[in-house]
């Protein structure tokens, strides 16, 4: 029986994913921080066909939390699939407005999901076998206005993401990077109407599943987001800057 661990239970990726897993009829831990959100998550991860379902909350913005979710996610035994896919995205206005919601920001998207993604990959390679996922985002593929906070802490997911990947090469260990485009999801409601068209989060999914199953090492998706963020990490800076991306 295949065993995934999931941080981030909660999020709309981790969700939809999860369910995927289900399916297919996998053992499910996940670590979530908010009790009701995670109940009902594992009680419907049951319903659609997962092995078992254990659960464990946290609110991982420190590094002590990440650290005891890691600790806990292979205290009960050898795990196949991680996936890390927990983050926060307020509005820039309110980045804007306070230095606590910046930092927050750039803290939990950048250094504790790095974090947990490190302490995943030393887990595994100590076990010698298993799958990492770990989502970021096409925002990190070059800072814009509209979201550069958010941007520069996942360009440094990606960046660590690489190393770890670099260090488990000659590992039986697998490392995907995910970079997905705007999804909806209960994260980005404050985009939906905006000039940008969302992705369904099931779509996302089942590119995450995929792309695991594959051992693909980046991951855009949808897959036109590759292509979209190609072309603008290539616009001179002249005209990128006339740009409001």
């Amino acid at each position: 029986m295949t065993t995934v661990v999931i941080l981030g239970a909660t999020s709309g990726i981790g969700q939809a994913t999860a369910r995927v897993w289900a399916a297919r009829g996998c053992d499910i831990r996940l670590v979530g921080r908010d009790a009701e959100r995670t109940a009902r998550a594992a009680a419907d991860l049951l319903v659609r066909g997962a092995g078992s379902v254990a659960s464990h909350l946290l609110d991982l913005s420190s590094a002590d939390a990440v650290a005891e979710a890691v600790d806990w996610a292979f205290g009960a035994g050898p795990v196949d699939i991680a996936l890390v896919t927990f983050g926060t995205m307020p509005p820039a206005e309110e980045a804007d407005a306070s230095y606590e919601v910046a930092a927050s920001l750039l803290e939990v998207n950048g250094s504790m999901c790095l974090l947990a993604a490190h302490g995943i990959t030393l887990r595994l390679l100590a076990q010698g076998s298993g799958a990492l996922a770990v989502v970021g985002s096409v925002a990190g593929d070059r800072g814009r206005q509209s979201n550069y906070l958010y941007g520069a802490a996942k360009a440094m997911v990606a960046t660590g993401v690489a190393g770890l990947q670099h260090r488990a090469a000659s590992s039986p260990v697998a490392i995907t990077l995910v970079k997905p485009g705007p999804t909806a999801t209960p994260m980005t409601d404050h985009l939906r109407g905006g000039r940008l068209s969302l992705a369904k989060v099931e779509t996302v999914a089942g590119d995450i599943v995929r792309g695991v199953d594959r051992g693909t090492p980046v991951v855009y998706t949808p897959r036109k987001w590759q292509l979209i963020m190609a072309v603008i990490r290539l616009l001179p800076r002249r005209v990128f800057e006339r740009t409001k991306l």
